[in-house]
């Protein structure tokens, strides 16, 4: 599973900001059944996250809340990755005919 755009060998000519224009373009291209999946995924991973959010009282809530709101690109981006890879060539075609 690979957790960054970086190791990507098909985007290593890009700069950080256009890997992540491809990438949203390969998730645009994503069928409605994937997209799905990715949302129930995504889903899935975060729920005991903010089920443990709901004992927390007080302001003690609000660092957890900022650690959580940084930890969830680290959580949910390796997925988004996974979902895109099979599309990541017709982005890539895509993105230099619209930047050439």
């Amino acid at each position: 599973m690979i957790f960054r755009l970086s190791k990507l060998a098909e985007l290593d000519d890009f700069a950080l900001r256009d890997k992540q224009r491809i990438k949203a373009l390969a998730l645009a291209q994503l069928p409605a059944s994937h997209k799905i999946l990715l949302n129930i995924a995504k889903l899935l991973l975060l729920t005991p996250l903010f089920m443990a959010l709901a004992f927390i009282e007080g302001w003690l809530l609000l660092p957890v809340l900022l650690v959580c709101g940084l930890a969830y690109p680290l959580l949910t981006v390796p997925l988004e990755i996974q979902f895109a890879r099979p599309h990541m060539h017709h982005a890539i075609s895509e993105f230099r005919k619209t930047h050439s």
